[in-house]
């Protein structure tokens, strides 16, 4: 995997973006991560769960994209299957970082490599005099909001933490009786019973912060494990994964 350099107009004078729904660079990404933006959109087409980060101290929300580890069933080819898109999907080849935790300046890189990138077609980044173009402006407008929106779900998913509303789940999904049965784990879910026995303090706590919508589309995205359980199962009746 290629590592995203700063992006300058000197060095990048020249370069084109192509905008592509070609989303293939996921393929071997079962579990996508996600922003809270996102809960309201992909909930009509994923299950959105929550699992621990690699330090296993901080829970990350995660759309599921296929049952078998390292098969996303939407990313094998450059046709997107869905009517919605993660918002993430769309900062490609760009993305942005902290460099100074003191002021919160932001730095643009870029994937030098991706192939949405060319020098003759395509969405140019830079003008002839070195200024940025529209487009690159609205991109890194994009950027920076997506950046603020991921503190925002670990801030949210910190609050789960702190009010121990998650709880894990050992998901058993078979799409019938000659199907293989598929078990993923450490997979977590809010508690609608926890969720119920908050004090109305912490209850309105969250209403106050606009959570409480977003519990029930996370719960309500969990009806989509039938649709994500049939599509895995005709991927594999038709030899496309590996049994």
């Amino acid at each position: 995997m290629s590592t995203p350099v700063l992006l300058k107009n000197d060095k990048h004078a020249n370069l084109k973006v192509i905008e592509s729904g070609d989303y293939a660079r996921y393929k071997d990404q079962h579990l996508i991560p996600i922003i809270s933006q996102d809960f309201f959109t992909l909930a009509a087409e994923f299950p959105l769960v929550f699992v621990k980060d690699s330090s296993g101290n901080q829970f990350v929300p995660v759309a599921i994209m296929g049952l078998r580890e390292g098969y996303n069933l939407y990313c094998q080819t450059d046709q997107w299957k869905a009517q919605v898109v993660p918002v993430r999907f769309s900062n490609a080849p760009f993305s942005i970082v902290r460099i100074d935790e003191e002021n919160d300046q932001l730095a643009v890189l870029i994937d030098e490599e991706s192939s949405q990138l060319s020098t003759t077609e395509g969405e140019a980044l830079f003008k002839e005099n070195g200024e940025r173009t529209e487009y690159l402006e609205k991109k890194i407008e994009f950027l920076v909001q997506t950046a603020q929106q991921t503190v925002q779900t670990e801030n949210i998913c910190k609050i789960f933490a702190e009010k121990d509303l998650l709880v894990t789940q050992q998901l058993q999904l078979q799409h019938r009786p000659d199907a293989p049965a598929y078990n993923i784990g450490g997979i977590y879910t809010v508690d609608e019973q926890k969720l119920n026995a908050l004090s109305d303090e912490d209850y309105l706590d969250l209403r106050r912060q606009g959570i409480i919508p977003l519990i029930y589309a996370h719960l309500s995205s969990l009806q989509q494990l039938r649709r994500i359980s049939e599509m895995q199962y005709n991927a594999d009746k038709a030899g496309e994964t590996d049994s």
